[in-house]
């Protein structure tokens, strides 16, 4: 049989279990009566693990004052951070719910069991939350306000207990407070940090509490308002260590007597957990209403100043003040023209809420995917910086009208996270101190896109800036277009959507070069982004593929050739494929980067592929995306957690959004993003948060067998995380583009490769004999030809030698100069064909070629 102990998901067998505290508890008995005692035995306790990442609700306040961000999940406060987004302080506080007689067993006594919940904001502005449980025996309801104090470092809960038994008051219920601390991010010590948790009980002025530590780090300090209980002369609180001789076991385990027999006032070294039986007094009524505070600080009497200060305050005051900031916060968003909703602004508040107040940063999520059985190993989890989030938030924010936040963020990718050398770390703390080390260019790419986006609201100081852009712009030219990994963090290669942020940033690093007043570096990042440009089909679209008519961009490439398919080994148990085997939606950034237009050939080739093999249509919410076919990353077929071997990934809610902002710019119609929008709708939680993924329909993928067990329903969040930072950001931006009719492409980019104008198919034919070693390229009169420059060129295929041939979309009634050229593959000087320029103008609609013979 297994259990959750204390709450935080930590497994134990309760029959090895009752041996091991028999024995314990039996030296115990023998000097200390009624398991009185100064300090629990039997450390460390069970090995900690993480909150569900799924959540209910999260939240901050506005005020710079109070570094205290708090996550709920199943009806409870879960991870609480402090003073960063990146320290997790508390992994679970609940409550406990008996009956006099000790007759209820954990699953009618324990808050996050029962299944009879609703969870709404206060006020629709404001980061502040309503939970309701009713006991699943129907016996009891509990409904808690939860939001934290803007002048001092506290989480409040204020909390209404009702009897919703005839004839019963409160006199016939004891209550019990239940919390597990996880002080510097950490729950047991298992983790870099290496140090265990303390608890005691403290007394601070005329409040005693229950306060936990680690050695020279954080402390935290629970404090309620109402009395602890007096039992046989014994304040009713006590701190142990957890499957051990924590409040959960000494209640349910063991001898699951339902009553409280150990009351140790310190725990030392370990998992540590705390309880405290709240004194609900002898009224007759059937209701009372108390409040909860969970303080921090950097010691234990400062975590115990701020609890007293916030419990001495006027709380509906605090309240009021915690609300109207918010709602301040929001009056000053973009409404889009009215076309604003509710979840809009809930996106804009979630994307707030995870940025950091100390410098800016902006974590990917608050929680750790399928925490509940991931430990202290897992230190990390979504509480960290990717720059490619980051990038991603800071722009949803800046399309909604938060300009400030997005300044921050983009001096904290310069001056904090970025290094010395230009790069950008695969993902670091909110200090900047590196935690991954792999090197993903369109990280590097992303944070100079940003600094641009904001240079055209509010002008960036330039010489300040410039040098930093510069350095990261000098690395990707440096080191691109091949990726150490793509944007799913376990390939490298040629990436469409990495060449895709890497054009767009080398463009955008331009634009600000020019403004720099430094000519020189603007003339290489457009040279090098024209290359890429015009080169990035020959290196990532496929003429020979597996699937449909072969034609299509695959995930990525090892070399730069897309027909040889190298055999690669995928990541997350996925296997050994042949390149052109595997797909993914990342061709799509090549539109949402502005650097093809949608109807750009390669792009509407891609579609049938990409719709064909990873799009499910979910009934009654609609459609949505797998990353990529042999996708690993999920729950397995059986619903266990994620295990790097066995998953499966599921559909993920953020190619929704992507696909909406797709079609409003292949259509030019907003309505277009409409159906879109309504799936992101669906696929959310009830109040509003979009989870990275969602489970879908039971399927074969290209021999791919991905299972949804019965229990659980299609287009509903899975375990992974809710709400992901990403997702919700693009809630935003999908508002954002039916408003604008477009997407947030660098206007800079789009106007450089015309791909907001009406295309026309050109198929250029050339017959050239060449020596072994030869290529022939073609340059014209225009960026998407390379302006004449031949080291941004495109290279022809000889695949029909001596016809060399390339197929490219250009903008419709334009007329082109062009002209052919050889080099050998050590980059000699080009041997340029004979006569003047050649001219076309491409047609108002439709296709056209060019059959030409070399001069």
């Amino acid at each position: 049989m297994e259990r959750k102990c204390c709450g935080r998901g930590v497994v134990i067998d309760l029959m090895r279990f009752s041996v091991n505290v028999a024995v314990v508890f039996a030296a115990v008995l023998l000097f200390l009566p009624h398991f009185q005692a100064a300090e629990a035995p039997g450390g460390p306790g069970a090995a900690s693990v993480w909150a569900p990442a799924a959540k209910d609700f999260l939240g901050t306040s506005i005020s710079r004052a109070s570094r205290v961000y708090f996550t709920g999940a199943e009806g409870i406060v879960t991870e609480v951070f402090y003073p960063t987004l990146d320290k997790v302080q508390n992994v679970d506080l609940q409550f406990l719910v008996m009956d006099v007689a000790g007759s209820w067993g954990a699953d009618q006594a324990e808050e996050r069991k029962q299944t009879q919940r609703e969870v709404r904001p206060i006020n629709r502005r404001a980061m502040a939350w309503q939970v309701a449980t009713i006991a699943n025996n129907s016996k009891w309801k509990i409904t808690k306000r939860v939001f934290t104090d803007p002048d001092h470092n506290s989480l409040i809960q204020r909390v209404t207990f009702q009897t919703l038994e005839s004839g019963k008051t409160i006199q016939d219920y004891r209550v019990y407070v239940l919390n597990n601390p996880a002080i510097d991010n950490s729950g047991g010590g298992e983790n870099s940090a290496g140090a265990d948790d303390d608890s005691e009980t403290i007394t601070s002025g005329d409040r005693t509490m229950l306060v936990a530590s680690e050695p020279g780090k954080m402390a935290a300090a629970l404090a309620v308002s109402l009395p602890w209980k007096m039992f046989d002369n014994q304040m009713m609180v006590s701190s142990g260590f957890v499957g051990q001789n924590d409040g959960w076991s000494d209640l349910f385990g063991g001898a699951n007597d339902r009553t409280m027999d150990w009351h140790f006032d310190s725990c030392r070294g370990g998992n540590v957990a705390q309880i405290g039986w709240i004194d609900l007094g002898a009224s007759a009524q059937s209701s009372i209403s108390f409040d909860v505070v969970l303080s921090f600080g950097g010691d234990a009497s400062a975590a115990m100043a701020a609890a007293n200060a916030t419990l001495d305050s006027d709380l509906t005051d605090v309240e009021k003040k915690y609300i109207a900031e918010w709602v301040a916060y929001t009056d000053g968003l973009d409404d889009q023209n009215g076309t604003a909703d509710d979840q809009y602004y809930l996106a804009a508040m979630c994307l707030k809420t995870i940025q950091d107040k100390s410098n800016g940063a902006m974590i990917a999520g608050a929680g750790t995917p399928w925490g509940e059985t991931n430990g202290d190993g897992n230190e990390g989890g979504y509480h960290l910086v990717w720059a490619r989030d980051l990038f991603k938030f800071a722009s949803a924010l800046l399309a909604a009208g938060d300009t400030d936040s997005a300044e921050k963020a983009v001096d904290y990718l310069f001056n904090v996270q970025m290094q010395a050398d230009g790069r950008f770390p695969q993902n670091s703390w909110v200090d900047g101190s590196e935690y991954w080390h792999g090197t993903q260019l369109d990280e590097v790419a992303m944070p100079i896109i940003l600094a641009w986006k904001l240079h055209q609201v509010r002008p960036l100081n330039v010489d300040t800036l410039w040098p930093r852009i510069q350095k990261a712009a000098d690395f990707v030219v440096k080191n691109g277009p091949q990726t150490g990994q793509e944007r799913w963090e376990e390939m490298g290669g040629y990436s469409p959507s990495t060449i895709a942020a890497e054009i767009a940033g080398l463009v955008c690093a331009a634009d600000l070069a020019d403004a720099a007043g430094d000519p020189t570096s603007a003339v290489k990042y457009r040279k090098t982004a024209d290359k890429w440009r015009n080169n990035v089909a020959n290196w990532a679209f496929t003429t020979t593929g597996y699937h449909g008519d072969k034609q299509y961009y695959i995930r990525i490439t090892e070399n730069d050739d897309p027909n040889d398919d190298v055999q690669l080994t995928f990541g997350n148990g996925a296997g050994r494929h042949g390149e052109r085997y595997i797909i993914d939606g990342g061709f799509l950034e090549l539109v949402r980067m502005g650097v093809m237009s949608p109807n750009d050939w390669t792009i509407l080739a891609t579609l049938p592929e990409y719709d064909g093999i990873l799009k499910q249509t979910i009934p009654g919410k609609g459609d949505a995306w797998f990353r990529y076919n042999y996708d690993g990353y999920g729950e397995q077929n059986n619903g266990g957690s994620y295990d790097t071997q066995n998953g499966r990934g599921r559909l993920w809610p953020i190619f929704t959004a992507e696909r909406g902002i797709y079609e409003i710019e292949r259509t030019g119609n907003a309505a277009a993003g409409k159906p879109y929008l309504n799936a992101l709708k669906a696929f959310s939680s009830p109040v509003g948060f979009v989870p990275e993924q969602v489970w879908n329909k039971s399927a074969t993928i290209t021999g791919w067998e991905t299972t949804t067990p019965a229990r659980y329903e299609p287009g509903t969040a899975t375990r992974s995380i809710q709400p992901l930072s990403w997702a919700m950001g693009e809630y935003i931006n999908l508002v954002a583009a039916m408003n604008n009719g477009h997407g947030d492409a660098p206007a800079v980019v789009v106007q450089r490769y015309c791909s907001d104008k009406p295309q026309t198919t050109v198929a250029f034919t050339v017959d050239a004999e060449t020596r072994l070693g030869e290529s022939v390229y073609l340059v014209g009169s225009s960026p998407l030809l390379s302006e004449w420059v031949p080291q941004s060129a495109i290279k022809l295929s000889p695949k029909d030698y001596p016809a060399w041939s390339v197929t490219v979309s250009l903008p419709a009634s334009t007329t082109f100069e062009y002209k052919y050229f050889k080099s050998d593959t050590a980059g000699g000087q080009p041997i340029w064909e004979g006569g003047g320029n050649r001219v076309f103008t491409t047609p108002s609609t439709g296709n056209m070629s060019r059959e030409d013979v070399f001069r």
